[in-house]
């Protein structure tokens, strides 16, 4: 093999930090929330079409699935960047993490347009007859400041202090499958998928926490034996 064969994979490696395939993400995460816009259009020429019997319903519930899908998504790609050794796919979590936040705020703009009607009053009633209300807030409200501070400006910033801050994001994964789980009533298989899932990632976290402490102290004790 020469080595210009040797480079091709590093080249194809390589591209995966480009803008345009930053761009291709970002376009096709995008593409869940183009087609319930249309199916929104649809719904509005030919009321039943687009959205089924419950319109309001349907879209608050199409743009949470994909919140959480998209948010899980974003702890996956550190898992497959590590499993893959592909540290380059670090790039697209940034993006990632956005569209799942852009998402959240969607879903939660459904919720008072389409369900609540900007009824305050229906709003706080909601919060006590519906509690998994409440425990999508405080999700989206923990997701708040890891948006705002996800550029490399604010990475710089903050220092060792931005890997603590976006630590957080984990407790937003199990506000979102405790909030999923909350509203499942005749069957819990969505919550038993997503918690699987979920599980999985933190399973893959802590072993390649216990990895790198191993690898630390190995390295601290040949460093003692050479002195």
């Amino acid at each position: 093999m020469n080595a210009e064969t040797r480079s091709r994979p590093q080249i194809r490696v390589a591209w995966l930090s480009t803008k345009t395939a930053k761009w291709i993400v970002g376009i096709v995460l995008a593409i869940p929330f183009v087609l319930l816009l249309n199916d929104v259009r649809i719904e509005l020429i030919q009321p039943g079409a687009g959205l089924g019997p419950d319109p309001g319903e349907a879209l608050v519930d199409r743009l949470g699935t994909w919140s959480i899908r998209i948010l899980y998504l974003t702890l996956l790609v550190s898992s497959v960047a590590r499993l893959l050794k592909v540290p380059v796919l670090i790039q697209h979590r940034r993006t990632f993490g956005l569209w799942a936040f852009t998402y959240v705020v969607l879903h939660l703009a459904a919720y008072f347009s389409a369900l609540a009607g900007f009824d305050l009053n229906v709003v706080l009633g909601d919060f006590s007859k519906r509690p998994y209300i409440i425990v999508g807030l405080v999700a989206l409200c923990l997701l708040i400041p890891l948006a705002i501070t996800s550029t490399r400006g604010w990475q710089r910033r903050l220092g060792l202090n931005w890997r603590r801050l976006h630590r957080i994001v984990y407790v937003a994964a199990i506000l979102a499958l405790i909030h999923l789980w909350m509203q499942e009533k005749a069957s819990f298989f969505d919550t038993f998928m997503y918690g699987s899932i979920l599980f999985l990632l933190f399973i893959e976290r802590l072993v390649g926490a216990v990895q790198r402490l191993r690898r630390k102290s190995v390295a601290t004790q040949a460093a003692g034996e050479s002195t």
